[in-house]
Formats: structure tokens, C-alpha cells, sequence
């Protein structure tokens, strides 16, 4: 049963450790974005998860998308929902 708890608490870390990355670097949001879109959304809808209906990741969502759009004007891997 120890095992268990740590690896509960292990993956627990872990994942948070991931969230706050992603969440305090735009690169790595864009990386997973372009990379592993589906990651991304799953993020985002993180995001708006925890923020009780503020759309927190809807609107980090969108201004991710704005500001690659003007640094990378030929990309074409911009979707919008």
C-alpha cells in the first residue's frame, strides 16, 4: 500500500509540476500547441476548470493565438474554435 500512496503522490507532482510549467511559458503553450494539440486544449479547458467560470484558458487561449499569429504571419496551424 506504500507504493501506491507514493506513487499517487509522485504523479501528483508531477503533474502539477507540468501545469505550472505550461502555465508560466508561452513557449511550451505554443509547443503543445503546434505539437500535441490535444494536450493543449486539455490544458486550457484546465484552465477554465479551476478558474470558476472566469474562462481564464478561453481567454489565455486566445491571446496565445493572437500573439503567434503577429509573430508568424505564414503559419497556418492557427485554429480557432
Amino acid at each position: 500500500i506504500f507504493s501506491f500512496v507514493a506513487f499517487e503522490v509522485t504523479a501528483a507532482a508531477l503533474g502539477f509540476a507540468a501545469f505550472r510549467t505550461i502555465r508560466r511559458s508561452e513557449e511550451k503553450r505554443k509547443y503543445l500547441y503546434v505539437n500535441w494539440p490535444s494536450v493543449a486544449s486539455t490544458y486550457y479547458w484546465v484552465e477554465d476548470s479551476i478558474s470558476f467560470g472566469q474562462l481564464t484558458g478561453t481567454r489565455l487561449r486566445l491571446n496565445d493565438q493572437r500573439r503567434w499569429a503577429q509573430i508568424d504571419p505564414h503559419a497556418d496551424n492557427i485554429e480557432t474554435d
